[in-house]
């Protein structure tokens, strides 16, 4: 009698992925990632095991591939399964023919609105549902004292600009990009020295859109008694930006719905408002966010730069990684106009146009030849690296500090 292993090498036997695992290669290193239970293995890409994932990555494959008596004795190949199945990414299926054997849908994008589309649409003049890819907008009305002209580019600040950006042109800018998906309206400045700031909150609220106006401590408390005669509507929301510990005051009196965006250059800024919000709690939300001002690079670089050891514990859906590999979820369906009425997709690039051209032109030329809305990590040195779709977005704060990537892992 013929021995179980003797038996089963005789077997036509097969191993297959399950559809939700990701199979990556890159130069002489191979990744798989289960995005049902977010395990992962990374594995070393010998000459056999290359061959084995190179044949799985063919989409007539259907993710399945025969396994033939040489690669049943070939103790790598098996241990390689054998990690895989750990994670459930795999499974192995004996004794079944050809017509019989399992298969598998490899993970592959598929976008259903591409360039093409919507190209074809606007020259036969019905494109206008491409404006349902318009979720925010974000206004800057006015300067502040308190503002910087710099730090808007990593995140919404204030700038100093003293130019007023005029709130019927954004009445109108907002009423043309109305949709089922625009969901919030951001107003950055201060409202205080802005005519007409009441009315126009208002003229949002009556558009049942959501607004958030961004406001730096110190223009509240120098207004603060001005406040207590606004009646403000309840669709908004203030979002109080705090960048010096010394600006840091109670705000226990105010009546009206906060948030509260702390700026942080360093270990100290971060212990000292921790410290402060300790000593005199508030039930508000508060949000710590790093600002890169060109002096602090050691902080990014150990707070905010990712490692290897961060990536092999992130957890995404497969949903969430067909995102990053299809646009920038970081700018994707935003806006910007600043006070000299041009608008951005990223303040960082090249301006789209200006408020008094329609939304739907401005959207259409980011969807055809922008340089943000889809901007994934397709460049090098990302393109090179294993962890390629796990990492975040492309940010602003890499073109603030001049890094084509924030990591350790490739540098």
């Amino acid at each position: 009698m013929k021995s179980l292993l003797a038996y089963k090498m005789m077997e036509k036997h097969w191993f297959t992925l399950n559809e939700d695992t990701f199979l990556w290669l890159k130069s002489n290193m191979g990744f798989a990632y289960n995005a049902t239970n977010k395990k992962q293995v990374l594995f070393a890409l010998t000459d056999s095991i290359e061959a084995i994932c190179n044949q799985l990555l063919i989409p007539a494959n259907l993710y399945t591939i025969e396994l033939t008596g040489k690669d049943d004795q070939d103790k790598e190949i098996n241990q390689w399964i054998q990690s895989l199945i750990n994670i459930d990414a795999g499974y192995l299926t004996y004794h079944v023919e050809f017509g019989n054997r399992p298969v598998s849908l490899k993970p592959i994008l598929k976008v259903q609105d591409k360039k093409e589309y919507y190209e074809f649409k606007h020259s036969k003049g019905q494109g206008s549902e491409i404006l349902q890819n318009l979720h925010e907008l974000t206004f800057y009305i006015t300067g502040s004292e308190y503002g910087n002209d710099g730090y808007y580019k990593q995140h919404i600040f204030p700038l100093k600009n003293c130019s007023v950006l005029d709130n019927s042109k954004i009445l109108s800018f907002i009423s043309n990009s109305r949709n089922p998906f625009l969901s919030n309206i951001n107003l950055v400045g201060n409202p205080f020295v802005y005519s007409g700031f009441e009315r126009l909150v208002n003229d949002i609220s009556g558009l049942s859109v959501h607004c958030t106006a961004h406001i730096m401590i110190r223009d509240l408390m120098d207004n603060k008694q001005m406040l207590k005669d606004i009646n403000w509507p309840n669709h908004i929301q203030f979002n109080i930006l705090i960048d010096n510990v010394c600006d840091f005051l109670p705000l226990h009196d105010i009546s009206f719905p906060f948030s509260i965006k702390v700026f942080v250059f360093s270990d100290d800024d971060y212990m000292h408002f921790s410290t402060m919000f300790k000593t005199s709690p508030t039930s508000q939300d508060i949000r710590f966010i790093p600002l890169y001002n060109s002096g602090n690079l050691p902080f990014f670089t150990s707070k905010v730069f990712m490692n290897k050891e961060e990536l092999e514990t992130i957890e995404l859906s497969k949903t969430e990684i067909f995102m990053r590999q299809a646009f920038n979820i970081g700018d994707f369906g935003k806006l910007t106009v600043l006070p000299d009425e041009n608008v951005y997709a990223n303040v960082n690039n090249d301006s789209l146009g200006t408020i008094k051209d329609s939304p739907y032109s401005i959207v259409y030329k980011e969807f055809i030849a922008g340089q943000s809305w889809f901007k994934v990590r397709d460049q090098v040195p990302c393109k090179d690296c294993i962890y390629q779709w796990l990492c975040p977005p492309p940010s602003d704060y890499e073109i603030a500090i001049g890094r084509p990537n924030l990591c350790h892992v490739k540098n």
